[in-house]
């Protein structure tokens, strides 16, 4: 199976993505752009996993979860990856102001190196991701049009993460979310 490491997002959050999305709809030839369900903040991508595994994960995620703290991100401003060039990415930036964001990332990093996970090698860049572009044929109109979105500003509490699986289907993947598990900042309760 393919899993991956995620927190869900509110529907305010949502329907303020799909808004962003139906501002560039200009570009919706050159852009496959997320559904509603499949938005979503990665943590962690694990890729694909022996079933035989899945209990190791769920353990090792519940011991991520009690040393992470509850966090608020901010979700605003679009942008493109890569930076320059053709664009393969369309997202919407994420901040959280305290760390704990980047902090649980980094238990991600570790604990599932543990278990035999290789860690990711480029710096942790949260973010949402709005669409995805196999062949960018713009001539830098889309990067300008992504560039020039003024979306508002929306806050979200994440409170629990989640071990999801992602399922490759002709019409796009389907996620299911496998365990969930409350961010306790390292309270025992």
């Amino acid at each position: 199976m393919r899993l991956f490491i995620a927190i869900e997002l509110s529907d305010e959050i949502k329907a303020s993505l799909r808004k962003t999305q139906r501002e560039l709809s200009a570009f919706d030839r050159a852009v496959r752009w997320v559904t509603a369900d499949q938005m979503h903040l990665t943590l962690k991508f694990l890729g694909e996993v022996p079933d035989t595994r899945a209990d190791d994960i769920r353990a090792a995620t519940e011991r991520i979860a009690q040393v992470s703290s509850p966090f608020e991100i901010a979700v605003g401003g679009c942008g493109c990856f890569p930076p320059k060039g053709r664009v393969r990415v369309v997202w919407m930036g994420v901040e959280e102001a305290s760390g704990a964001l980047a902090e649980c990332n980094e238990h991600c990093e570790s604990i599932y190196a543990e278990i035999g996970f290789e860690r990711e090698r480029r710096a942790f860049s949260p973010h949402l991701t709005l669409g995805r572009i196999r062949e960018d044929k713009t001539d830098g109109r889309l990067r300008e049009a992504v560039e020039a979105v003024q979306a508002d500003i929306h806050r979200q509490k994440a409170t629990e993460m989640c071990v999801v699986q992602s399922t490759l289907t002709p019409h796009g993947a389907r996620y299911a979310i496998i365990s969930r598990h409350s961010l306790k900042g390292g309270d025992a309760d």
